[in-house]
């Protein structure tokens, strides 16, 4: 049976929705409690529904942290990297001190590497005509470039290196897993900066993995969020 709760992205990664606290009229109920109104959350749809948007649109936005998600995020360590910048998560990783971390690694679609910038220091252009000369023979050299640090890591805790010091053989493309808990407040404000068309590919996929897992639960609070707020449709306007 297929997990509807989990989304697969790159070529071993996931997203899991593990748990969630709240739904849209947990928005609704907090945001009403400041003016003392009556208790009628969710006995009118389409007055939620107003008032949600008109939280969003004005910025009126301590009701969405009313609301929590727990993630299981299965991704290169330079994803999670980025992804623990948002330090209103909280995160617990994997820790190659106590455990060898399996062979896997990401290495990119030669579609997916593009050409450095010229318009953004930490960008990359990617489209028809911006592939760089022998793509798939590099991203050959990169698959093996990966292997040789994995077999050199394999080596080192086969000698009797300590765990915490013969990961440092390991790359970055190396994979990892997390369990991340945030609040919809600041899983919007994530999802805001990481599917802007500037963000990287590689932590986009999984940004747009945990909006649709989340869909179902607070498919309100998100539509109000796709409307002012989503870079994707205002990049396409």
């Amino acid at each position: 049976m297929s997990d509807e709760r989990k989304i697969d992205v790159l070529d071993h990664g996931y997203v899991r929705l593990v748990d969630s606290m709240g739904s849209d009229v947990s928005v609704v109920r907090s945001a009403r409690v400041s003016y003392d109104a009556a208790w009628r959350a969710g006995d009118d749809a389409g007055s939620d529904a107003r008032l949600i948007d008109y939280l969003w649109s004005n910025r009126h936005t301590t009701p969405f942290e009313s609301v929590t998600f727990t993630f299981e995020a299965k991704a290169p360590i330079f994803v999670l990297r980025q992804w623990h910048r948002h330090r209103t998560w909280t995160f617990n990783e994997l820790s190659a001190r106590y455990r060898e971390l399996p062979n896997e690694f990401y290495v990119p679609k030669p579609e997916h590497v593009g050409v450095q910038s010229k318009s953004s220091k930490q960008a990359r252009d990617v489209g028809d005509g911006l592939t760089p000369v022998g793509v798939a023979s590099s991203v050959d050299h990169l698959r093996a470039s990966m292997e040789q640090a994995f077999g050199c890591y394999q080596a080192l805790l086969s000698a009797g290196w300590p765990r915490e010091l013969a990961r440092i053989a390991i790359p970055v493309a190396t994979y990892s897993h997390m369990f991340a808990t945030v609040d919809l407040l600041n899983l919007l404000k994530f999802l805001t900066l990481r599917l802007h068309p500037h963000a990287q590919f590689e932590i986009q996929v999984y940004a747009r993995a945990m909006r649709e897992l989340i869909r179902p639960i607070v498919p309100v609070c998100l539509a109000a969020w796709e409307r002012h707020s989503d870079p994707e449709r205002s990049a396409a306007k």
